[in-house]
């Protein structure tokens, strides 16, 4: 993993660890939705480029994280399909994922990748 993937972890671990106040809690959870997003983004095109070299074709986050499966990257497929699930939310529905559950699943996702360094 490279130093731009390390910053976004760290960002990321900063705004879980952040305390929610009622007054600014959607601002918290907007914050943590895209601070995962760009950990997430750098995490798979990491995952890509591992593939690349191992001679594997990858033309998606999907395609990478079944990739980085096949090279025992990652234990858990299935985990990791949660992640991108779950990053395709948040992107794209901040409204629809309720708080407690997606900080829940950064932790995992947060957990999962410091496995990868």
């Amino acid at each position: 993993m490279d130093k731009k993937w390390a910053e976004a972890i760290e960002l990321l671990e900063s705004a879980l660890k952040r305390e929610t106040k009622d007054q600014d809690r959607a601002l918290t959870f907007a914050a943590r939705a895209k601070a995962f997003e760009v950990a997430f983004e750098y995490t798979w095109k990491c995952f890509k480029r591992a593939a690349d070299q191992a001679g594997l074709e990858v033309y998606s986050p999907r395609d990478a994280i079944k990739a980085a499966a096949q090279m025992k990257l990652i234990a858990d497929l299935e985990k990791w399909q949660q992640f991108l699930n779950a990053r395709n939310l948040s992107v794209h529905d901040y409204i629809g994922i309720e708080d407690d559950s997606f900080a829940k699943l950064i932790a995992e996702f947060l957990a999962e990748a410091r496995r990868l360094k």
